[in-house]
């Protein structure tokens, strides 16, 4: 089987699986992720092209947002996928990219030193960031019924405006390849302007 077939069978097999994601999470963000992999190994030049290819495409496979604790068994099904269509030989590696890439499973200590992970991550962050992050992160909170925003503290904690300093403002420092670090730089800029932005209008300034 060519290389062609096998990503065409991984394609399908990745649609299939995500078919019940919301859409920040959908075929296009596979698309975008995969797009900025291919990106950021061609100027790193650090990995086997299919190889990133094949790990983009598989990372979101075993999503704990929407698994509800069967990570393991898609884990399984993607192993047996791997091996069943000639793709055992990367099966380990696209494992624990898939196993280790999501901003909520992050080593503790600093610096990754699996290149592959290093830029599959740091795509996966970039498409967390800018106007796409911003797009993905209120279709996320409509996904899950969240509140935008409320000025009472212990109320804001579930809105979709602390996700962006829980988590979105702080992936700019997170990358690990400069030239993810280059990209992220305007993306983060657009974050900040989107929320100053937003609290004029919110604290009716612009009138």
């Amino acid at each position: 089987m060519s290389d062609k077939n096998k990503i065409e069978m991984a394609e399908k097999f990745v649609k299939d699986k995500m078919a019940r994601y919301d859409s920040g999470h959908d075929w296009w963000h596979i698309t975008r992720v995969r797009n900025l992999s291919a990106y950021i190994n061609e100027k790193e030049n650090l990995e086997d092209p299919l190889l990133v290819d094949l790990a983009a495409l598989f990372h979101d496979f075993a999503d704990s947002k929407f698994e509800s604790g069967n990570q393991a068994e898609s884990v399984e099904q993607l192993s047996m996928f791997l091996d069943d269509n000639g793709l055992g030989t990367f099966s380990s590696r696209i494992i624990n990219i898939v196993q280790e890439v999501s901003f909520s499973s992050r080593k503790k200590e600093p610096g990754v030193k699996n290149d592959l992970l290093r830029i599959v991550q740091d795509a996966d962050r970039l498409d967390a960031i800018g106007a796409i992050g911003v797009a993905r992160a209120f279709n996320y909170g409509g996904y899950r019924n969240n509140i935008i925003y409320s000025p009472v503290e212990g109320e804001n904690r579930y809105s979709t405006i602390n996700h962006f300093y829980e988590k979105l403002l702080l992936l700019r420092a997170m990358m690990n390849t400069e030239t993810a670090r280059i990209l992220a730089r305007e993306r983060h800029e657009f974050l900040e302007l989107f929320l100053k932005q937003f609290y004029l209008e919110w604290n009716c300034g612009s009138f």
